[in-house]
């Protein structure tokens, strides 16, 4: 939509893991190179990790076009499947002809294909991105399957990319045979604020932009506090900043765009690290967690005609070209400070579960469920707190945020039954 205005070949800021658009910087690269040497030099295991949002997927997918044509790779991110189901999948990624059905004959396929490539001066890599959902047993087998190899060299290179629950999980005392087979672990970091001012640089200039005023000082900083330093977070300001921009006919982005932007992402400032010090972003505070209590308090002593089915904060808004709101023009009632207080509580407690892309998760199931012009039906708090629960991949997180939003919604659902009797 705005591209002719900017001046763009294409839009910059798309959020998909296009290599094309793989920016380094010295965590990046270090990471990039260790993964490269580790399968060019069959080193057998390899981990990968990062917070969501800061481009595993991405570099991942900079790897698969980089590796010579000799070397067959498979992507695999489905990792709620059995391990018999992966193992099916790279049979038939890799178009192996295999002489029965059962797990034996798969690996026993897949290892002379391997020493096919072995003898042809190549290997073969299995890249298992979101790895942090893996079960147990499935890690056990993956185990197992690298030792598909000959005294001398690792037949089969395996990268596993994940969350930071990934390295939780490889702690275990179980899995500490596997932990002991990595020959590198690498973590990607956010970035500090002067590479975000580089990261969007650099996408501007891959589109073939040539200003270098359309995001002053200002803005930039203003996109770091509340991205936080994570490049999708990044991507998704920046391109909701750019449309309001071209809507409005201006020339640049301004600090006061990303703070509307922000609010309309609901998105929370957050601390950036320096660059000498640039590591996992920190989540939530300490004020947002008491603030959200304050809204629970709030919540409890509603009167039951308060708790009707929301309609202000529930109704959807197009995401593509988020609109100014005016908070004075804005009519207060009591049900629309109920929703807010009730998606205000559920977003912090998201947030703590999955990280800051929350907000963006809620904001889509919201969409799933209801409308911009009709409130949302009878049961949508509960279906809304079920949905975005899947998302959250780890069990325990899983569990602790169910928990922490279980008397919440009971309360409402008590006040609903007194509105209706």
């Amino acid at each position: 939509m705005y591209t002719s205005y900017f001046g763009f070949d294409e839009k910059p800021f798309n959020v998909t893991p296009d290599p094309r658009f793989f920016y380094t910087n010295p965590g990046y690269q270090e990471a990039y190179a260790n993964l490269l040497y580790g399968i060019r030099e069959r080193k057998g295991f390899l981990l990968l990790t990062g917070e969501v949002g800061t481009g595993k997927t991405t570099i991942l997918r900079r790897l698969m076009e980089e590796l010579e044509s000799t070397v067959r790779f498979v992507f695999f991110y489905n990792t709620t499947l059995t391990f018999d189901e992966l193992l099916t999948f790279v049979c038939e990624e890799l178009g192996l002809t295999v002489q029965g059905s059962t797990r034996l004959d798969k690996i026993r396929a897949l290892n002379d294909f391997l020493l096919d490539q072995l003898r042809n001066g190549s290997t073969a890599v299995l890249f298992v991105d979101e790895a942090q959902n893996i079960r147990e047993d499935v890690f056990e087998n993956l185990r197992l399957l690298s030792n598909l190899e000959t005294p001398r060299e690792k037949l089969l290179q395996i990268v596993l990319a994940g969350q930071p629950e990934l390295e939780a999980k490889l702690d275990r005392p179980e899995l500490r045979q596997l932990k002991q087979r990595f020959f590198f672990q690498s973590r990607l970091s956010s970035l500090s604020e002067e590479e975000v001012g580089a990261f969007i640089d650099y996408r501007l200039k891959a589109v073939g932009s040539r200003r270098n005023d359309l995001f002053p000082r200002g803005a930039v900083r203003e996109i770091a506090l509340y991205s936080k330093g994570i490049p999708r977070l990044i991507n998704i300001i920046c391109d909701n900043a750019l449309l309001m921009v071209y809507a409005a006919s201006e020339k640049k982005v301004t600090a006061d765009i990303i703070k509307e932007v922000a609010r309309d992402l609901r998105l929370e400032t957050g601390v950036v690290v320096p660059r000498a010090q640039a590591a996992t972003l920190q989540i939530p505070s300490n004020k947002t967690r008491e603030r959200n209590g304050n809204h629970l308090a709030t919540l409890r002593r509603e009167s039951p005609d308060s708790a009707r089915p929301m309609t202000a904060a529930l109704e959807t808004q197009d995401a593509a070209v988020p609109l100014a709101r005016d908070a004075s023009s804005q009519p207060k009632s009591e049900t629309e400070d109920l929703s807010q207080a009730f998606l205000d509580f559920l977003t912090s407690a998201l947030i703590e579960a999955m990280g800051p892309m929350a907000p963006l998760v809620i904001r889509d199931h919201l969409t799933t469920l209801g409308n911009s012009s009709a409130a949302l039906p009878k049961g949508s708090i509960e279906r809304l707190v079920q949905s975005v629960s899947s998302e959250i991949l780890d069990d325990m997180l899983r569990a602790g945020f169910q928990k922490e939003i279980s008397a919440l919604v009971g309360t409402l659902n008590g006040n609903v039954r007194n509105a209706n009797a």
